[in-house]
């Protein structure tokens, strides 16, 4: 019988450290660098069981979102048995981002050339918050949403078969393809952008209705500021609690009236 893996991660005084580091700004031309070297002593084994070997990220070099659906599905089931606290551990993509799949990090989310040897105070400062945009996360949803890789793991696992979270609400929405909802997501970076920042992104029911309603009315989604204004005025309502516990009937009339008025130009 084959022995059990366990996912390394870096103990919190690591990340600490690496965080002063880059906030110092004495660390942050290491973030061009291919190799990153860490001690044993900073790492910890997690309790998440993890395969052989982890899937290959890839980092195509001409239109590089177009890699992140598949991105996202591969990460997804590597790490399809963590829960929403593990997924959350600054810990874990602080790890993932600066070791496992650093080589993707940096080709993603790298350090622009501009910024290479920079010493102008303020143009340092921006490198250095691009890196904690993507290279960290505390524990709130905005960094998860940015991170390198939370962000992909994370829009895989929220959209991932719905039916068979809440079988009862999304019935008639099952599809062969369990990540179908993820590829309306990541279909172009506007619908990432717009659903998945926002606070209600985390509700499935709201977030899943929403791609339902873009997936069907496709020349709607064409527009990149019909979207923004659709998820705006949602999340105004989200705001008040009440969409929460709609019907699926009632929030897809919601959904279709909200973008109905955007269409007449009702909705400023």
């Amino acid at each position: 019988m084959a022995k059990k893996q366990f996912q390394k991660i870096f103990r919190g005084a690591a990340v600490d450290r690496l965080r002063s580091e880059l906030r110092s700004g004495d660390s942050l031309q290491q973030y061009y660098d291919a190799d990153f070297s860490t001690q044993e002593k900073e790492l910890l084994q997690s309790t998440i069981e993890v395969g052989d070997k982890p899937p290959a990220l890839k980092t195509p070099k001409e239109d590089i979102v177009s890699a992140d659906l598949e991105n996202a599905i591969m990460l997804h089931g590597y790490y399809k048995d963590i829960d929403e606290t593990q997924a959350s551990d600054p810990r874990f993509w602080a790890y993932l981002s600066h070791v496992q799949f650093r080589g993707y990090a940096l080709a993603r989310w790298g350090m622009p050339e501009k910024y290479r040897n920079v010493t102008n105070d303020a143009e340092k400062k921006k490198a250095i918050n691009q890196i904690f945009d993507h290279w960290f996360v505390d524990k709130n949803d905005r960094d998860l949403r940015r991170h390198a890789l939370a962000r992909l793991w994370w829009a895989a696992y929220l959209t991932y078969a719905p039916w068979e979270r809440e079988p009862e609400f999304f019935s008639d929405f099952k599809k062969e393809d369990p990540y179908y909802y993820t590829k309306v997501m990541l279909s172009t970076q506007d619908i990432f952008q717009q659903v998945l920042e926002r606070s209600m992104g985390r509700s499935n029911r709201i977030l899943i209705s929403i791609l339902d309603y873009l997936d069907k009315n496709k020349e709607f989604a064409a527009s990149r500021d019909n979207i923004r204004d659709l998820i705006k005025e949602l999340n105004l309502v989200y705001g008040t609690k009440k969409i929460i516990t709609l019907s699926r009937e009632s929030m897809f009339d919601l959904i279709d009236q909200t973008a109905t008025e955007i269409k007449k130009g009702e909705v400023i």
